[in-house]
């Protein structure tokens, strides 16, 4: 069997290719919220010029985008979370409106904004958020643990 040497520009191909595949799994300097929470569905990037289609028959579930005002609505029903949680970009300084209404009396956490709010059953509550430290933060119910969104400052 003969040596085989790859041209260089496969050799450097392969190292992008490991080092975006690290950075992916979470080696890269972003940082993470320090509660893990057990969450329903998996997560799609929606950027500030984007808006999250609402599902046919529901039009409470929508994520809308203005320079003026930028807000994001998530409805619970039971341990369903509508839209399905997501990672939404937030710019640093940027701010945001997040409305979470409950089908049962709950609470809301948003790390790394230090908000906790009570979560009257049927009642939708709003909170502004400004993006300060640039990490990735999670938005959870605690009652179930449910993961909302994920919040990207960027």
């Amino acid at each position: 069997m003969t040596n085989m040497t790859w041209p260089t520009p496969l050799r450097y191909a392969g190292s992008v290719v490991l080092v975006v595949g690290l950075a992916a799994c979470g080696g890269g300097a972003a940082s993470t919220s320090g509660t893990s929470s057990s969450g329903a569905g998996s997560s799609a990037t929606s950027t500030a010029s984007s808006s999250a289609p609402s599902p046919s028959g529901s039009s409470s579930a929508s994520s809308s985008s203005s320079p003026a005002q930028r807000t994001v609505t998530v409805t619970v029903t039971g341990s369903r979370v509508t839209p399905a949680p997501r990672t939404v970009d937030l710019g640093v300084g940027e701010t945001m409106t997040l409305t979470v209404t409950s089908d049962h009396a709950d609470q809301l956490h948003v790390h790394g904004f230090d908000i906790e709010k009570e979560l009257p059953a049927g009642t939708p509550v709003s909170v502004e958020l400004t993006g300060e430290s640039p990490g990735v933060y999670e938005v959870e119910t605690h009652h179930p643990e449910l993961r909302l969104l994920k919040i990207a400052v960027r």
